[in-house]
């Protein structure tokens, strides 16, 4: 007896469970416009059969509730309660008794349509891909029979009507490389009424950055502190990649810090990337932003070099170098007997090549040149060799102008040739510029003038040495030989026509100062002659042809400078 009263007890127990367990409950009461509208979940998985679904409301808490509507199919979980809203709104409330055969039944809570709250949709947290650098929100799955979807958002809309429990961020426009990136999720319940979210249920993504010391090659990172957990970061991850290989954690700090640095070895690829554990929930996981670095990326090949000194009024030094090398200052040191140098300029922000031009020296002397440069780290790593410019001097021959100079010894490869520049001039005017008048491989060279009709004051020379491989040149100072007169007087002139004459030739002669007189061998007068531009038209006094036979010429020479010179000789004429 007492055995069967504790089994029907128990029967009466499980059957209480099972009620609570499979227990009806009201999803959401939306008001349309006039009507209401109720959704329910059914009970198909209660174990006794189902009998009808009665729903019960009040407009009034001073009333009583009535039965609204009964429904004996379990799959309609629905009731639209018609004009519950006329005239106008009423504070409406429901609930539902779901009954079973064998008198069970089921009954909902009470719920007010103006007071059904859905509880807040809350972001777990904002992470950034690793690979794709995408900011990726997660959240928990929002179980209340009410809930329908989340929109997201940062200080604008950003997504709405997602029913999942992520969202990977490609539309926002946000870089979480440039600045940590905030969100938001809002509830939205089945009769679309959003439930708004407060200031503090953001959450933002760690933004890392980070700088690297080449000199002292260090790499130097810091990130944004987590928001979004409160205070309930554990510690920051540090995570490295190698030469672009799998990324391995390296270290945790605690979650008070936002800084690291790390010593690092040249020629490598190294990539990092900080993340944040949650110190409850240890699958909520913050990872940051990556950022990259090459180490010892300096380029000493500096190939610093002065491509060649030239004068132009002033010497110039040229001077290039590898644009991509490490290279924060040039020094040029100078000196003036290749003994003694002092610094002469210091460049900066430079780019290659540069032309630098001393306007102290105007070519009239030599002066010696060479480079020191430092790299970004003040450590002096290359220095050429000397250079100089080309200083010419010159001396006046017989006849000709003896041309030497120091030969130009800056490039490695040598000198192709030097070009020797001529002009000629009369009080200062020029009468041809310079142009080429020869070439050598020697640093002397000897222009023979004799026979040429120069009728100057100067004679310029300056020369151009050019490079054997790239076509560098380099040009000298100029000289110039004034007013040396020579003269040279034919022995022997042939009289075939009227267009032979006999006169001098030579250099810096003043033929309209000149005059010269031709005597027979008798010593008796045949020719005067005050021109000597035009010389003696080989007539005598009367105009007729001299006869073939030697004569003798008094010349009084003038030259350009003023100074003059006699000159007696013979002369035969040869018909």
């Amino acid at each position: 007896m007492i055995k069967k009263i504790y089994i029907l007890l128990l029967v009466i127990f499980l059957t209480k469970i099972a009620h609570a367990q499979y227990g009806c409950g009201i999803r959401r009461i939306c008001r349309s416009v006039l009507n209401n509208e109720l959704y329910w979940n059914n009970n198909s998985v209660f174990p006794t059969p189902f009998k009808e679904y009665q729903v019960y409301g009040r407009d009034k808490a001073s009333d009583p509730f009535t039965l609204l509507y009964t429904d004996t199919n379990i799959k309609n979980t629905y009731f639209l309660h018609l004009n519950a809203n006329v005239p106008s709104n009423k504070n409406w409330e429901y609930f539902i008794i779901c009954l079973y055969e064998l008198n069970g039944s089921c009954i909902t809570d009470t719920q007010n349509v103006a007071s059904f709250n859905l509880p807040k949709s809350k972001i777990a947290y904002v992470t950034v891909d690793i690979d794709s650098e995408y900011p990726v929100i997660v959240w928990e799955k929002n179980n209340y029979p009410s809930f329908w979807y989340v929109d997201l958002f940062n200080d604008n809309p950003i997504k709405s009507g997602i029913t999942d429990t992520f969202y990977i961020d490609k539309i926002s426009g946000g870089n979480p490389k440039s600045n940590p990136l905030k969100y938001v999720i809002a509830a939205v319940d089945s009769c679309t009424k959003r439930w708004d979210y407060l200031t503090e249920d953001y959450h933002y993504t760690i933004n890392l950055k980070g700088s690297i010391d080449t000199c002292k090659n260090i790499i130097n990172l810091n990130w944004t502190k987590y928001i979004g957990w409160s205070d309930s970061i554990k510690y920051y991850y540090i995570y490295k990649m190698l030469n672009k290989s799998n990324y391995y954690l390296i270290d945790s700090v605690s979650n008070a810090t936002t800084n690291y640095s790390i010593k690092t070895t040249t020629n490598e690829t190294v990539d990092y990337y900080v993340a944040a554990v949650n110190s409850k929930y240890v699958n909520y996981r913050s990872s940051s932003n990556n950022v990259s670095f090459v180490t010892g990326n300096r380029n000493s090949n500096q190939n610093l070099k002065i491509n060649y000194v030239t004068l132009d009024n002033n010497i110039n030094i040229n001077i290039g170098f590898n644009t991509y090398s490490d290279l924060s200052e040039i020094n040029i040191l100078k000196s003036t007997d290749a003994l003694n140098y002092s610094l002469y300029k210091t460049l900066n922000n430079i780019t290659s090549p540069i032309n630098i031009i001393d306007l102290t020296e105007t070519g009239n002397r030599r002066v010696y040149y060479y480079l020191v440069s430092k790299n970004s780290c003040g450590i002096y790593n290359d220095t050429t060799t000397i250079s100089t410019n080309i200083i010419l001097e010159n001396i006046q021959g017989a006849g000709e102008s003896k041309l030497w100079w120091n030969k130009y010894f800056t490039w490695n490869s040598g000198v192709e040739k030097y070009i020797i520049y001529r002009e000629t001039r009369i009080n200062e005017d020029i009468t041809k510029p310079f142009n080429q008048k020869g070439s050598t491989v020697d640093s002397n060279y000897i222009d023979n003038v004799m026979n040429e009709d120069l009728s100057v004051e100067k004679l310029c020379y300056k020369l151009i040495a050019v490079e054997n491989i790239s076509g560098y040149t380099s040009t000298s100072n100029s000289v110039c030989i004034v007013g040396g007169l020579a003269v040279f007087f034919p022995d022997a002139v042939v009289s075939r026509s009227n267009s032979n004459s006999f006169k001098p030739v030579g250099v810096f002669i003043d033929y309209s100062k000149s005059k010269m007189n031709i005597y027979n061998r008798w010593g008796l007068l045949v020719k005067e002659i005050r021109d000597l531009n035009i010389g003696w038209d080989l007539t005598d006094l009367n105009n007729n042809f001299a006869e073939t036979e030697t004569y003798v010429y008094e010349a009084n020479i003038v030259g350009l400078d003023g100074k003059e010179v006699n000159k007696k000789g013979t002369v035969t004429i040869i018909r």
